[in-house]
């Protein structure tokens, strides 16, 4: 294999692979971070953290959530309520960003067959 390549290989980070793999921006990596190693928080805890606005992590949280990196719980308060949000494990999102992979590979395998025979096909006619 090309050495550029090893070399390039060798310095992936998980978060390149999210960023790459899940289609995430760099606060919402920042976001996941922050809730896996300090542990659950409201939006405003969250935002105190990585020293963000309360909109830009609602939003990034509802993307989060939406990968399915995010968990949401909510909680019932003397005056209404607030929802805590808390990380999966790293191993799940391995599993999350393998089985992406594993589909985008399977679909790639299908374009490539259906070209390559039609293709074929229409050279011919």
């Amino acid at each position: 294999m090309n050495e550029f390549i090893l070399d390039r290989l060798k310095k992936f980070t998980i978060e390149d692979l999210m960023r790459c793999i899940l289609g995430l921006q760099e606060i919402e990596i920042r976001i996941y971070f922050d809730l896996l190693e300090n542990g659950e928080g409201s939006v405003l805890d969250v935002a105190e953290r990585v020293n963000r606005d309360r909109t830009t992590v609602q939003k990034a949280l509802r993307s989060l959530m939406n990968c399915g990196l995010v968990n949401r719980k909510k909680i019932t308060e003397t005056v209404g309520y607030k929802y805590i949000y808390s990380a999966v494990e790293l191993d799940k999102v391995g599993e999350i960003m393998e089985e992406l992979l594993d589909e985008w590979y399977s679909n790639v395998k299908k374009w490539l067959n259906y070209f390559k025979e039609n293709r074929c096909n229409n050279s011919q006619i």
